[in-house]
């Protein structure tokens, strides 16, 4: 049997090393990135959608929109890094998650008005290209 073994220079290799500390550096920023445009697309989805063709007097009151937020890119307990776009608590009365949900699902008198799958859709392409971009940026590549 055959055996083939190449030896590369050992500056190439410290150029590889070094390029995955970047990765390993960048990441974060990358997630981020990808994860103002969803916030973007939520932002605009929400604001099409609260207090509009209701049978019912328009009550809003800002808060849930207000709540939107993204969450830094941290690492989970599986070694992965995460960034969340999401509604963040600390209401009196009434939860931002219940809200959204009737926003998304609906209830008597209130007919369904998704904001998390349209802003999902909408969001995927631009998200990719922005985190593509983002990652070029931050490894320097042109």
């Amino acid at each position: 049997m055959a055996k083939v073994q190449f030896k590369l220079p050992d500056a190439f290799m410290d150029q590889i090393a070094n390029m995955g500390n970047a990765v390993d550096a960048a990441i974060p920023k990358v997630l981020e990135a990808g994860g103002e445009v969803v916030l973007d697309k939520m932002r605009s989805a929400l604001g099409t959608a609260i207090g509009k063709n209701n049978k019912y007097e328009n009550r809003s009151t800002g808060e849930l929109a207000g709540s939107l937020g993204l969450s830094p890119a941290k690492m989970n307990r599986d070694g992965n890094y995460d960034v969340k776009v999401g509604f963040s608590e600390g209401r009196s009365g009434v939860s931002n998650a219940m809200l959204a949900n009737v926003l998304e699902y609906g209830k008597h008198g209130q007919p369904p008005r998704p904001i998390l799958k349209p802003a999902k859709a909408a969001s995927r392409k631009p998200c990719v290209e922005a985190m593509e971009a983002a990652m070029k940026k931050e490894l320097g590549i042109t």
